[in-house]
């Protein structure tokens, strides 16, 4: 059996910004899996590591988040790999990186012609493909996290090597968990630990908080902000009103309408496509400033990007319900430390203001990511006798690395760090 050379570029120790080089330890012929952006306290982007353009054979994309895609198209300015990704995962990849663009061309190194030349090499490919390129034979799988995320598993001098990019195993209305029966066993995981040291509640028990909130405020004749990341939580959330047919008026603002538009169109990947399409077709879509400025005057709901409230829609919303008790403000995606989300449930202020915000504020857990239990069952399946463990914080990434050689016999288990390599030989 051969050797194969990893590269963490990205994610080592953090979360987000993951990107995973991976080459026979022969050459320099490699291949990138994701390749995304983090932000800092000043809301800069953060870019992955980059690996010289001319070795690259090709680029995998797990998924079309921005912390897996947004340094990708970095790779055009001087080179040109094939991309190999799902079809919504490249259709909204387009989306975010021109959204990113708009937000943050200033401090980018790549321009829309950079990413409008990796969306043009791009290569569709599905769940249960086999692809060969140069000297690595790929296979992809349902990962679970969001409508067209995979696991990569890539075949190289005899080594079984599995990347997850984010993974769930949990059910939700909006994808299928992820399909470990049929990745089997694996010589190398490369696997994601976000939620290392947590326990999700099912998903039930979320959802039925949510739907409780939203008859209390708007029986009370209030309105029920719930700020949601565009790719997936806002679907999920649309979903769960939907389902329950509350006789709400319902708004949905922002990229969320863009993205739910992609995904319809991909009906294959979603679980229940037909409660998706129910929730687009019933819901007020919002297209415009005169519907903004009508939607939030009267009880109802109103789903809007951006998750953390960083800006977009949802915090125009939120200025204009903040100061009323008798609204609510439901948060329902991840919190980064620092962001004006995380703000406001630890503080109950306004963003970028002292103003503190009178309306009733709750964090609901609706994560796509494996918990710890999750992440345990994910090796345990798949058998590796080497764990290499990425996008997680440190802290959280060394407790889990203790949990899993707790658990599992002749396991070795790595906390990755960014810049580091590691020689593969099992």
């Amino acid at each position: 059996m051969g050797k194969a050379v990893l590269k963490v570029l990205g994610g080592g120790g953090e979360v987000g910004r993951l990107s995973v080089v991976v080459r026979r330890e022969k050459n320099r012929r490699a291949l990138i899996l994701d390749a995304g952006i983090n932000f800092d306290e000043e809301d800069r982007p953060v870019f992955a590591n980059t690996y010289p353009p001319k070795y690259v054979d090709a680029i995998v994309l797990s998924h079309a988040h921005l912390d897996h895609v947004g340094t990708a198209p970095m790779y055009y300015i001087s080179g040109n790999p094939t991309i190999y990704a799902t079809k919504p995962t490249i259709e909204m990849a387009k989306l975010m990186w021109a959204d990113f663009l708009k937000l943050n061309g200033y401090y980018s190194p790549y321009e829309a012609s950079e990413a409008e030349k990796a969306y043009d090499a791009t290569r569709t490919v599905d769940y249960g493909d086999v692809v060969e390129v140069g000297d690595f034979v790929l296979e992809f799988y349902n990962a679970g996290h969001i409508p067209g995320s995979m696991v990569t598993v890539v075949n190289v001098d005899g080594l079984r090597i599995a990347f997850t990019g984010d993974i769930n195993v949990m059910e939700n209305k909006l994808v299928e968990k992820a399909d470990l029966k049929s990745i089997g066993k694996v010589d190398v995981l490369v696997m994601e630990a976000t939620y290392g040291t947590s326990t999700h509640p099912p998903r039930r028990v979320s959802e039925e908080r949510l739907i409780a909130i939203v008859e209390e405020v708007v029986d009370a004749g209030g309105t029920v902000l719930v700020p949601a990341f565009s790719i997936a939580r806002g679907q999920e959330i649309m979903m769960v009103l939907a389902e329950k047919d509350l006789g709400v008026p319902v708004a949905v603002d922002g990229m969320i309408r863009n993205i739910t538009e992609i995904m319809l169109e991909n009906k294959k990947y979603l679980k229940r496509p037909e409660l998706l399409a129910k929730a687009y077709n019933e819901f007020k879509i919002v297209k415009g400033w005169r519907d903004r400025n009508k939607v939030w005057k009267k009880p109802g709901v109103i789903i809007a990007s951006a998750g953390m409230l960083k800006g977009g829609p949802s915090l125009y919303y939120l200025k204009k319900l903040g100061d009323n008790p008798k609204n609510a403000v439901v948060l329902v995606s991840f919190q980064a430390p620092g962001s004006p989300g995380r703000r406001l449930i630890e503080e109950g202020k306004m963003p970028d203001s002292e103003e503190p915000v009178k309306a009733r504020v709750e964090w609901l857990d609706f994560s796509s990511h494996a918990d710890q239990r999750g992440l345990l069952e994910i090796v345990k399946m798949l058998k590796p006798s080497k764990l290499i463990i990425v996008h997680s914080e440190l802290d959280v990434a060394h407790q889990f690395a203790s949990k899993v050689k707790s658990e599992i016999d002749d396991i070795d288990v790595t906390v990755a760090h960014n810049n580091a390599e590691y020689v593969i030989e099992v």
